[in-house]
């Protein structure tokens, strides 16, 4: 295989990944190659190989003779995947506080700094907003030094996304909710910051499951 041909599936990859993400294709909607080919402007032999990629991300199925689909989305699959997160969310911060440097204590304040702008902001930009909450967890728990469980939560927080945006959507824009949220992020990083471990993973582990019970109301 190329060069080129491997950065030409790394972009498709890319891009399906953030479509399927985003919401562009929908739980269980079929993923026709002649029209996956048209709209990124790609050959067969790299799409097939992003979608197989994808398989293995959880995020796209194969049925024999069918196709490919995007996966479907349920609540025993949300609740799974919010418990799994959860529970390595905590075990990563519990490393983090253990290990973390002065250099981690900074990059954390940096982070919530720039995610309080962005939540105090007159008109909250939903995009921003995320990048600068995904950001801020992720210098949190960056101080665990574990390669490994970085990617282990990487692969949860990528799952979860389809099921979050339905509770960002509705939730971040409101005044209050996104108050009550930045509350728990200060008082994350001040637990963080005093280095008490048992109150700091049980903050993080409901701060996670919060979405779940709205979740599971746009499903059903």
């Amino acid at each position: 295989m190329t060069t080129s041909t491997k950065n030409t599936a790394a972009q498709i990859l890319e891009a399906l990944t953030g479509d399927i993400l985003e919401g562009e294709y929908l739980p269980g909607e079929k993923l026709h190659i002649k029209t996956l080919r048209e709209r990124y402007e790609v050959g067969t032999s790299p799409l097939r190989e992003a979608l197989s990629q994808l398989i293995a991300k959880d995020l796209v199925v194969s049925e024999n003779q069918r196709g490919f689909y995007v996966s479907d989305i349920s609540i025993d699959d949300l609740e799974d995947i919010y418990q799994a997160r959860a529970k390595i969310e905590a075990l990563c911060i519990q490393m983090a506080i253990e290990k973390g440097d002065d250099y981690w204590e900074a990059n954390c304040l940096a982070a919530i700094h720039r995610l309080n702008k962005s939540s105090g902001a007159e008109a909250v930009d939903l995009k921003e907003w995320q990048k600068r909450h995904s950001t801020f967890h992720s210098d949190l728990v960056a101080g665990c030094a574990s390669p490994r469980l970085l990617q282990i939560r990487q692969s949860l927080f990528e799952k979860s996304t389809r099921y979050r945006n339905l509770w960002l959507k509705e939730n971040v824009t409101n005044a209050d909710t996104l108050g009550v949220n930045q509350q728990e992020h200060t008082e994350l990083l001040n637990l963080a910051l005093e280095r008490d471990i048992k109150s700091a993973t049980q903050l993080v582990e409901a701060h996670i499951l919060t979405p779940v019970e709205i979740i599971k109301k746009s499903l059903t």
